[in-house]
């Protein structure tokens, strides 16, 4: 399988302290890669590392076939916001864009002003970057990464402290960057409830590792509604399961098994067991907010 950029043990350290912990991630050009961890799992550290703004302490990252030093011939190729917007207030959000451009060598007539309509900023004119909401500040900042045609986009939890209104106006733009300019977005946040609306794959990251990587697909049948059955030894089960003629169902953990299908059948399935000798532990029929999932697998709440 050929991947845009992928990670293979990628390690930080900062003396004794371990931020990100033999990370391998896999991801596919078009992807909306969702990154997702509490606040200090460290997911920004890692985005630093694969954008090029920080260097691992081992490990590799391959980009676009690129890897080790070589990579830094296509790093160009990702655009990012990470952290606060790099923005002077006292200057409009043209002559912010303006000064990018110069930058990058980038003196293409009606460029400043095709990238300010993608970002919703069209009718700002001279207004100051200081008095623009932190919405309008967040969306000036994807602008900001979007010049010189980046292949990826990363973007360090670009909804944070944002209104319900400026985070529908953020997703709308970057669910639009996807579709209409099939840009690769890999974006950060701690709230999965929000990202699973535009991301077409996680990674879960806790403590500064991987949980789990998985699909917008798995992560819809994980939390809908199913038969969930806890036993010592799930396996027993399946011959059971297929002579009754389930076929959506899967070995969610060791000790446990999701049935997606015949919800109102939890009885006739525990007398089949029974009947086997096949003890469990419990049956019930349940439904997984993404959220829980979430505080499941890294966890529970952060106190601290």
């Amino acid at each position: 399988m050929e991947y845009l950029l992928s990670t293979d043990c990628l390690t930080k350290k900062f003396k004794r302290q371990t931020a990100i912990d033999n990370i391998s991630l896999h991801i596919r050009q078009g992807e909306i890669y969702g990154l997702i961890g509490k606040n200090g799992a460290g997911k920004t550290t890692f985005l630093k590392m694969i954008s090029g703004l920080s260097k691992p302490t081992s490990g590799d990252i391959t980009f676009f076939g690129y890897h080790g030093a070589e990579r830094n011939k296509v790093i160009s190729r990702i655009g990012v916001l990470i952290e606060a917007p790099g923005l002077y207030p006292d200057m409009s959000a043209y002559d912010n864009l303006k000064l990018k451009c110069i930058c990058v060598g980038l003196h293409r007539p009606g460029y400043i002003e095709n990238i300010l309509s993608i970002v919703g900023l069209e009718n700002v004119g001279k207004k100051k970057v200081g008095h623009f909401s932190l919405g309008m500040k967040q969306r000036l900042g994807i602008g900001m990464a979007l010049v010189g045609e980046p292949d990826v986009l990363v973007l360090d939890e670009p909804i944070n402290g944002l209104d319900p209104e400026g985070i529908a106006e953020v997703r709308e733009i970057l669910l639009r960057l996807n579709k209409e300019k099939g840009l690769t977005i890999i974006i950060s946040s701690h709230i999965l409830e929000e990202l699973s609306k535009i991301a077409t794959n996680y990674a879960i990251i806790d403590k500064g590792q991987l949980v789990k990587e998985l699909s917008r697909e798995e992560l819809e049948a994980t939390c809908r509604e199913h038969i969930e059955i806890k036993m010592d030894h799930p396996d027993l089960a399946l011959p059971v399961l297929d002579a009754l003629g389930f076929k959506d169902y899967r070995v969610a953990d060791e000790n446990t098994i999701h049935i997606f299908e015949r919800l109102n059948e939890s009885g006739k399935i525990t007398m089949e067991l029974s009947r086997k000798n096949i003890y469990i532990h419990s049956i019930s029929v349940t439904n997984e907010s993404i959220e829980d999932y979430f505080l499941r697998l890294t966890g529970g709440v952060d106190h601290a």
